[in-house]
């Protein structure tokens, strides 16, 4: 599969504005706290640990038991959007703004990592 175009002139400033935001020490203590409030280790890296939400969802049944109900285990692309998602709306139910969550596409289709280590 062909990946995506980068961009050039105003979408490759963005690009670059981005990726001048990536903070590893930020990084780093983002994955040491999901990993200490979940007890489970992220196997690869942020992203790739991420991507397909189960941490995530982990991640809210530890601070808020129950919230979701059913993690999806499938590699299909919408049941691990939908696992992302779950988490997102149990940020909110945890009274983080909707305005301070980072939408599904910024993990999922990386398109804002520093963004979701921000958040």
């Amino acid at each position: 599969m062909a990946e995506r175009p980068r961009g050039f002139g105003m979408t490759a400033e963005l690009q670059k504005k981005k990726a001048g935001k990536y903070d590893p020490e930020l990084e780093k203590q983002a994955i040491e706290f999901i990993t200490s409030t979940t007890g489970q280790p992220l196997p690869g890296g942020f992203h790739e640990s991420l991507k397909d939400g189960i941490i995530l969802c982990n991640l809210a049944n530890a601070l808020k038991p129950g919230s979701i109900k059913k993690i999806n285990e499938s590699k299909m692309a919408f049941k691990m959007m939908e696992n992302i998602s779950n988490f997102l709306t149990v940020c909110q139910s945890l009274g983080v703004n909707k305005i301070d969550i980072f939408q599904t596409v910024d993990l999922y289709e990386a398109q804002n990592i520093p963004l979701v280590i921000y958040f």
